[in-house]
C-alpha cells in the first residue's frame, strides 16, 4: 500500500516572512557565513548534501531559521533548522504543490524552492533514471510518495517510450514498468497506454507469442514461483497468455483454453471457430 508523503510544515513556517537576509545578495549564497550555516543545518538534518549554494529564507515565529540549499550532486532541500532540524526535498515539495493545485484529496499547499538550480528538476530525474538503469530520454518526473518502508518512489516519464516507477531500497533500485503499475490499480501520469503496449511488444521477441501485436495487456497475477502472467489481446489473432520472470523474459505461452486455471482465466472473448 503506497503512502503519499505529505510534508506538513508548521503553519507559521508555511506563512513565513523573510526577517533576515544577507545585505548584498538578498540571502543567496554568495555569502560564506550563510553557506557554512546552511551546510551545518543540512548535515544536522541528515541530508546527504554537499551544499554548493544556499539562501536564508527567513525565520518563523518559533525562531527557527529556514535555509534553501542547492546540492552539488542531487536535488536541493528546504531546511528547517529547529530543535530537531528537518530537510524537505525540493522535488517532494514541488510534487506536493502539484497535487494540491490538481485538487487531489488529502493534499496540502507546500512552500516552493526558488533558487534557480532547484527550479530545474528534470536534470535530477535524469540522474535518478540513470542510476536506476533506465534507458530512456527523460522528459517528466515527479515524486509519487513513500513506500511502506519509507523509501521515496519517483515516477519517471520518457519521451515516446513507457516510463516507470523507481524506488531505491537497501542500496538497490527497484524499477516497475508503468504497465505493471496500471494493472495493479495505480497511476502513471506520464505514460499513455499506447506507449505501454509499444514497450511490451519487444518482450515477446523470440517466444511463441512473437507474432502477437498486443492491443491490450492484462495482468492476471503472480504465482509462487515468482512468474507474472499476462493476458494479451492480439490484433488479428486469438488471445494468448504468457508468463514472464522478473527480468521481463517470456517463460511460457498458453492458449486461453489451457490458461483457464490461471487467475480468473481469460476475459477476452474468443471467436468461435468457423465451420
Amino acid at each position: 500500500m503506497l503512502a503519499v508523503g505529505l510534508i506538513l510544515l508548521a503553519s507559521a513556517a508555511s506563512a513565513q516572512q523573510t526577517l533576515e537576509q544577507t545585505p548584498t545578495t538578498r540571502g543567496r549564497v554568495r555569502d560564506t557565513t550563510t553557506l557554512l550555516a546552511a551546510q551545518d543545518a543540512a548535515t544536522r538534518a541528515g541530508a546527504d548534501c554537499a551544499v554548493s549554494a544556499a539562501a536564508l529564507r527567513g525565520m518563523d515565529s518559533f525562531g527557527d531559521r529556514q535555509y534553501e540549499v542547492v546540492c552539488r550532486d542531487g536535488p536541493g532541500y528546504l531546511i528547517i533548522d529547529g530543535i530537531s532540524p528537518a530537510a524537505h526535498s525540493c522535488l517532494l515539495l514541488a510534487s506536493q504543490s502539484d497535487r494540491f493545485q490538481r485538487g487531489e484529496p488529502s493534499s496540502r499547499p507546500a512552500p516552493a524552492c526558488v533558487l534557480r538550480a532547484n527550479r530545474n528538476p528534470i536534470r535530477h530525474f535524469e540522474s535518478i533514471a540513470a542510476r536506476a538503469g533506465m534507458d530512456c530520454r527523460v522528459d517528466e518526473g515527479r515524486v509519487v510518495g513513500l513506500s511502506p518502508a519509507g523509501n521515496t518512489i519517483y515516477e519517471i516519464g520518457c519521451r515516446r517510450a513507457p516510463g516507470s516507477w523507481v524506488e531505491e531500497a537497501a542500496g538497490a533500485w527497484v524499477v516497475t514498468d508503468c504497465l505493471d503499475i496500471r494493472t495493479r490499480g495505480d497511476l502513471c501520469r506520464f505514460t499513455t497506454e499506447p506507449e505501454e503496449l509499444a514497450g511490451f511488444r519487444p518482450r515477446l521477441a523470440g517466444s511463441a507469442a512473437e507474432a502477437c501485436a498486443p492491443t491490450r495487456v492484462r495482468d492476471m497475477g503472480r504465482n509462487a514461483a515468482g512468474l507474472t502472467w499476462y493476458e494479451l489481446t492480439c490484433a488479428g489473432g486469438a488471445p494468448v497468455v504468457v508468463s514472464m520472470d522478473d527480468g521481463g523474459r517470456v517463460t511460457n505461452v498458453l492458449s486461453c483454453t489451457d490458461a483457464a486455471h490461471i487467475g480468473d482465466g481469460c476475459r477476452t472473448e474468443v471467436p468461435a471457430p468457423q465451420r
